[in-house]
């Protein structure tokens, strides 16, 4: 009996296998001639169906329950963080009536809504909601106790649980064999034309591996992007700058056009593929100590400008990634070069999944989350070119540039440099802190009482 059992589990395996092979070389196929027949744009809709067939599930359960606890965000593609839901007054510390009363009747209880209000300006301020996670409008079937609720509905925890098993069993396999072809046609084919002379040849093939790899890799993803207003998409003049939330950010940029990238240069498996594009592409990256020296890049930059056979510089003048709802501070460096700047404005659609870092410890961790979410949604505005003033000096036109993108994409302007915010550490903040809470629950709870003083 458990032999047959066995033998019908590993046959139904095989034929998933199989299965999920196929689909992944469709997509593959799709990918390599850039054929779009709307497969992803059905899935996406039939998720979204989903989602909002949840949503009502929750209002439904939830009629007599306050379901959110803060103000929440809507997705609009011309909506601004700082339109929020109305709130009460306590939110609003500027806006807070205290009533006049006699010093016969004033009480410490008095203080305390001032006192609420006042802590939560600090606590829940634009810098600091702009290094956390994007919150959600409604439920998105992908964390099981979203909201602090653990049961509301059964069919809501079949969907989820259906999920689950689509997500990790059908969906990460065939994303797992696609990333893999990508990764492994980008370094082939980039290795090749590391070899080869300068010329039209290089060029052309360096055109084709770059869009072909990059969206074979956005594929991996299920990556679903909308590019507005293409005419005005970078040339080989100028510098492209856009606001940063992931990584993926350049594989976005990078299926609509070929770049050079500036970065800073990462070791272990990231910095090997770092260093076999760099060879190939004519990407730009550089240690701290070099980074520290402006005039350096800046002149690298400026040769690369000049050489009409090099495509567009590609550039996140933050320097960390932001959380989707907000643009800061942008470094003048990229400002410095005298070219033509061509800004982009990138807003990714948190309920299909949260493409930004900042949550997670290691980059292998921001990819899986990616890799078992339901896809990867976004829009990408193209502005018009644009060309620093006469009177302006690099931080003016760095500050026009990122008030430009933040109006265009419907992000929060916010003039502070990440750098300099320690939540921007998040990682190893987060991992301190939870032995900082272990420690202080060992302690209450006396399990060092007994243990000998290192005194």
């Amino acid at each position: 009996m458990i032999t047959r059992v066995a033998f019908i589990l590993f046959g139904v395996l095989k034929y998933l296998l199989i299965i999920e092979f196929l689909i992944a070389l469709f997509i593959i196929i799709e990918g390599v001639f850039n054929v779009r027949v709307g497969l992803r744009s059905g899935y996406i809709k039939t998720i979204l169906w989903l989602l909002q067939y949840g949503k009502r599930r929750l209002d439904s359960k939830l009629s007599a329950v306050e379901l959110f606890q803060r103000p929440e965000k809507t997705w609009s593609q011309l909506q601004a963080r700082a339109d929020l839901l109305e709130d009460d007054a306590a939110t609003k510390p500027l806006q807070v009536e205290v009533e006049e009363m006699e010093p016969s009747q004033f009480k410490l209880s008095s203080t305390f809504t001032l006192l609420r209000s006042g802590l939560r300006a600090i606590v829940e301020d634009d810098v600091t909601k702009a290094f956390d996670a994007e919150e959600l409008p409604y439920w998105n079937l992908l964390t099981r106790t979203n909201k602090g609720y653990q049961y509301i509905s059964f069919r809501l925890s079949v969907l989820w649980g259906l999920g689950f098993l689509f997500r990790h069993f059908l969906l990460f396999p065939v994303r797992l064999i696609v990333c893999i072809f990508g990764l492994l046609f980008l370094i082939i084919t980039a290795t090749i034309c590391s070899k080869l002379r300068d010329g039209k040849i290089k060029s052309r093939l360096v055109t084709y591996s770059s869009l072909v790899s990059f969206r074979i890799l956005a594929r991996a993803l299920t990556l679903h992007c909308t590019y507005h207003d293409r005419q005005n998409k970078a040339k080989k003049d100028g510098i492209c700058v856009a606001n940063h939330t992931s990584p993926i950010d350049a594989v976005v940029m990078s299926c609509d056009n070929v770049y050079s990238f500036v970065g800073q240069q990462h070791g272990g498996p990231f910095g090997f593929l770092q260093n076999v594009l760099a060879k190939a592409f004519d990407h730009i990256y550089f240690e701290r100590s070099e980074a520290k020296d402006r005039s350096l890049v800046s002149r690298r930059m400026h040769e690369h400008i000049l050489d009409p056979s090099k495509p567009p510089i590609l550039i996140f003048p933050e320097g960390a990634c932001v959380n989707n709802t907000s643009v800061m501070m942008f470094k003048k460096g990229s400002f410095e070069v005298d070219a033509l700047v061509y800004p982009v404005a990138i807003r990714y659609n948190p309920i299909f999944g949260d493409a930004f870092w900042g949550n997670q410890p290691t980059m292998q961790d921001h990819i899986w989350d990616m890799m078992t979410s339901w896809a990867i949604v976004c829009d990408v505005w193209y502005l018009p070119p644009t060309r620093k003033m006469p009177d302006e000096d690099a931080t003016q036109f760095a500050n026009r540039v990122r008030m430009e993108i933040a109006k265009k994409g419907g992000l929060v302007d916010i003039d502070w440099d990440p750098r300099f915010f320690p939540e921007s550490k998040r990682p190893s903040e987060s991992r301190w802190r939870k032995e900082q809470q272990k420690a202080l629950g060992d302690r209450i709870s006396g399990k060092q009482r007994n243990e000998p003083s290192s005194d």
